[in-house]
């Protein structure tokens, strides 16, 4: 019988743990996976949750993936700043440049906004007029009509039950955001399509973006969800506050994506 001492045992889950580490933080590092959703809506969209950005030229990788996909409709899905980001000019850097490939820009929040309003390290009041000055369209509890999209956006809550009065009150809306996945339970018959960010897919997964643990409430992690009609999509995201993400790569949405015209 082979007897493994303590002292080897320890040394011996360190080292696995170190080789997921290593491993894990490399899987897809300097890829963005975007994900297509076509729902043959006519029109260009593309969905940004958790971006979490920090310093200046931090997130650039999303600034070029937004170049290269050029959308009719661009949606920051929450937690775009965060209590780390070092000023308001970091996030007028970032919204300057992604403004910069898109023609509409929509922004909702997540709970990391709030809390970096509460930590009094940006202000959401200016970081929201800054937002509104440089043309992008905040929606709390609200939608709009763009490109013949009607867009809503639900704001943060921290006891997903509190989703069911804002949803009803919404009504139609073909594309409803919120942060948080657990709005879809929520969602009515009006709204089919919902976007979701919020969980990071997990943040340290298993290989093969497998979550392990999920900060949702109703269980949700990534991914596309049916329920009858309705049908949502919850994106791993593309940041993280406190680095790394393991086994688990940054994801975008694009929606919709124009057919190729046929040829004749």
């Amino acid at each position: 019988m082979i007897r493994i001492s303590r002292r080897s045992f320890i040394k011996s889950l360190i080292v696995a743990a170190g080789l997921y580490i290593i491993a894990g933080s490399l899987d897809g590092y300097d890829d963005v996976e975007v994900v297509s959703l076509d729902l043959n809506l006519g029109k260009s969209v593309v969905f940004l949750p958790d971006i979490h950005v920090h310093s200046v030229g931090e997130r650039d990788y999303v600034v070029d993936l937004v170049r290269r996909l050029n959308p009719d409709i661009l949606i920051l899905g929450g937690d775009t700043w965060d209590p780390r980001t070092r000023g308001l000019k970091v996030i007028g850097d970032l919204l300057s440049k992604l403004k910069a490939y898109s023609r509409h820009n929509v922004i909702v929040l997540g709970n990391h906004e709030y809390n970096a309003d509460a930590s009094r390290r940006i202000p959401l009041k200016d970081a929201l007029s800054l937002a509104e000055d440089m043309g992008y369209i905040v929606l709390r509890d609200d939608k709009i009509t763009l490109e013949g999209l009607i867009v809503a956006g639900v704001d943060w809550r921290s006891d997903p039950r509190d989703y069911a009065d804002v949803a009803r009150m919404i009504g139609e809306a073909d594309i409803l955001v919120s942060h948080s996945p657990d709005v879809f339970p929520h969602a009515t018959s009006q709204q089919s399509l919902v976007l979701a960010g919020h969980t990071h897919g997990g943040q340290m997964c298993l290989p093969g973006s497998r979550s392990i643990l999920t900060n949702s409430k109703y269980g949700y992690t990534w991914g596309l969800y049916t329920q009858g009609t309705r049908a949502m999509y919850v994106s791993r995201g593309l940041g993280e506050m406190i680095p790394p993400r393991l086994f688990c790569r940054r994801q975008a949405v694009k929606i919709a994506w124009p057919p190729t015209p046929p040829k004749y």
